[in-house]
């Protein structure tokens, strides 16, 4: 009768608890889809990436408590285990390496501040704007490089955290609110490639003149609270030898985030209008003074017959 009665109440002190965990996971679920939704909806004044910043952190924090409060209700129970799970985990530790090495890339990259949501990054070949990253992965926007510097790609790729350890990580939003732009214009070295550093120059520094004074204020704060002294963000042009003639014009300048691959396109757009219509100008002056002298000659040979 006593077997019975603990029986019994074993049973129902399990169904109890089991029954509070359930209740409590479908709560707290629930409050982070709701808390993720009025973020979404919400009309206050935030950015895109302060939107993902609150529901990526909403997301971790609901995971974590989700994961204490099972640990606080089946501590007791757990405990019971604890020799016979130390020696599964020990057999079982192969088969989960992968996870264990991508939580602790996740530990690393929380420690190093290797990034935030929002920002563009380059892990290996995948570079992208970040849109989630969790204990175990990362996700990012794809952003393809070269002429497609700027352009999305239209694929979303997530990645184990594991890549931290074996691939550098490069962020290219130390600025935060500004990106540097890095403009290779390709000439031949018998074209006028000192005009062409000129114009290039000067177009730069026309359109980044509306927001050079916000970037130096950043890049002074961030020397302040770094302790170290970091390159100027003033519109530079800078030559380069990549082979036997030819020459590559490459202008650095900063632009706002928003604004990056309209301002790319403006300044090789006006380029190309400017530099080689004053090249047919060129050429075109060139001719007409080749065809007057011509019938200059023409004229003194009439004269002297």
């Amino acid at each position: 009768m006593a077997d019975t009665e603990l029986m019994e109440f074993l049973e129902r002190f399990v169904t109890t608890k089991l029954i509070a965990t359930v209740v409590l996971v479908v709560l707290l679920w629930g409050a982070r889809a709701f808390i993720g939704r009025y973020i979404r909806r919400s009309k206050r004044d935030w950015t895109s990436q302060q939107r993902l910043r609150w529901i990526s952190s909403t997301r971790t924090f609901a995971f974590v408590l989700m994961v204490l409060s099972v640990i606080f209700l089946w501590g007791e129970t757990i405990q019971g285990f604890a020799v016979s799970v130390f020696a599964i985990a020990f057999a079982l530790v192969f088969s989960v390496k992968e996870l264990c090495i991508s939580f602790n890339g996740s530990l690393v990259r929380i420690r190093g501040k290797f990034f935030d949501i929002g920002d563009r990054i380059e892990v290996g070949d995948i570079r992208g704007d970040v849109i989630d990253s969790t204990l175990l992965s990362t996700t990012v926007e794809e952003v393809g490089k070269g002429a497609a510097n700027h352009l999305y790609t239209g694929r979303r790729i997530s990645f184990s955290n594991s890549l931290f350890f074996t691939h550098s990580v490069k962020n290219e939003s130390f600025l935060e609110n500004y990106y540097m732009i890095h403009i290779e214009v390709p000439l031949e070295v018998n074209e006028r490639w000192k005009e062409g550093k000129r114009i290039l120059q000067k177009i730069g520094e026309e359109e980044v003149a509306p927001y050079l004074e916000q970037a130096r204020l950043r890049i002074r704060q961030l020397e302040r609270s770094r302790g170290m002294v970091l390159p100027s963000v003033d519109p530079r042009v800078t030559i380069g030898l990549p082979e036997a003639g030819s020459i590559v014009l490459c202008l650095r300048m900063p632009s706002p985030m928003h604004l990056k691959e309209r301002l790319e396109q403006v300044v090789l757009t006006r380029f190309l209008e400017q530099f080689y219509s004053e090249t047919t100008r060129v050429v075109s002056d060139s001719n007409s003074s080749l065809e007057r002298l011509r019938k200059l000659e023409k004229s003194e040979g009439s004269s002297s017959l």
